[in-house]
């Protein structure tokens, strides 16, 4: 071992003393930087902790907002179908009410043709009766100078006379005809109301023969007179008498009164049949014009429209009744100033001169 260089080993309790205190120092750095990091580990989780809060908050704020945004949605959907279904009711409502008034107008069309022909039907009919009362004039002189060449004695007298007789009635009915269809302004007279009922019943005294009418009359020998115009009061009476007859179609009776109202100055005349009535949810539509229950060309449904209008221009009232059950029939009832005394100015409200009381009837 001699010339070589001898290392000897530092003894363990010298190394130990030489480095715990650079451990030591190294110790506390190491739990200073752990104490470190524990608070920012700390401020960082306060952190997250503020940020994950806030989140939520703005989360369910969102949330929220999400929510009334689909509950106005849904609001609004609802409130759109509501508007939807609303329009369309109003649509329909407003498309039937559109067809039915192009019906209504077309059934108007129809009645209006229907008037306008039969009023040329009635202007023909009277040039037709004006073109008979020439040969008539002429049978009536043959038939008064046949008279004046037979002796009183005579069995061909009676015939004769018979056929005279005739031919005067089928002249009275051309006069009546005649002065039926003429127009002219209101006249108003003092009228002989049985005298009136006489010539009208004349005037259809065929019609009623054919269709098996008993007539019933129930009319003083001594009528008050009334005030009326005597073309406008045979039509009212022609009208009520055909328009009972046509609710009989298998016959009937047709029962006339005349009456006088000495408290009111009026006289009454009812007109009454034993047809068929007239049902319960027709009563408002009965005095409408162009609203007839008949068939197809049988009726125009004017005819007690005009009635109406007729008496309340003569400041009276007009009157309909019916069970509306057939064989009770209807009742018209109608009340016109009388001729030996003054009457009432009409009222502004015209309409209330018609009352229909009850299950009410008939229309021509």
């Amino acid at each position: 071992m001699d010339g070589a260089e001898v290392h000897k080993k530092p003894a363990a309790g010298a190394s130990f003393a030489t480095t715990r205190p650079d451990l030591e120092l190294q110790l506390s750095e190491a739990r200073q930087s752990i104490r470190t990091l524990q608070q920012e580990l700390e401020q960082t989780s306060q952190g997250l902790v503020v940020l994950t809060l806030e989140l939520e908050t703005r989360v369910d704020e969102r949330t929220a907002e999400l929510r009334a945004a689909q509950e106005e949605l849904e609001r609004t959907n609802s409130e759109l179908l509501q508007l939807t279904l609303e329009l369309e009711d109003r649509v329909s409502e407003r498309t039937a009410e559109l067809e039915a008034r192009t019906e209504e107008m077309k059934a108007i069309s129809q009645q209006l043709w229907q008037a306008a022909k039969l009023a040329t039907m009635g202007e023909l009919a009277a040039s037709i009766a004006h073109e008979l009362n020439n040969p008539l004039a002429t049978i009536t002189l043959r038939i008064e100078s046949l008279l004046m060449q037979l002796a009183s004695g005579d069995p061909r007298r009676n015939e004769l006379e018979i056929i005279g007789q005739e031919s005067e009635r089928m002249a009275g009915l051309v006069a009546s005809l005649l002065q039926f269809s003429r127009r002219s302004a209101q006249q108003i007279s003092t009228v002989d109301l049985r005298e009136e009922i006489d010539n009208t019943l004349d005037l259809i005294h065929f019609h009623l023969r054919n269709h098996r009418i008993e007539i019933v009359r129930e009319v003083p020998p001594v009528c008050t007179a009334v005030h009326a115009d005597r073309q406008q009061l045979r039509q009212l009476l022609l009208n009520l008498f055909t328009n009972a007859s046509d609710a009989m179609p298998r016959g009937g009776t047709l029962t006339i009164r005349v009456a006088e109202l000495k408290t009111t100055n009026h006289v009454t005349i009812e007109i009454a049949d034993t047809g068929v009535g007239i049902p319960p949810e027709l009563i408002g539509k009965v005095t409408d014009p162009f609203f007839t229950t008949k068939g197809e060309g049988k009726g125009t449904g004017l005819g007690l429209a005009i009635c109406r209008r007729i008496v309340q221009e003569h400041h009276g009232t007009f009157e309909i009744s019916s069970e509306g059950k057939p064989g009770k029939g209807t009742t018209v009832r109608v009340a016109l100033p009388a001729g030996n005394g003054s009457h009432n100015p009409p009222s502004p409200e015209g309409d209330q001169s018609t009352r229909i009381r009850g299950p009410r009837c008939r229309i021509l």
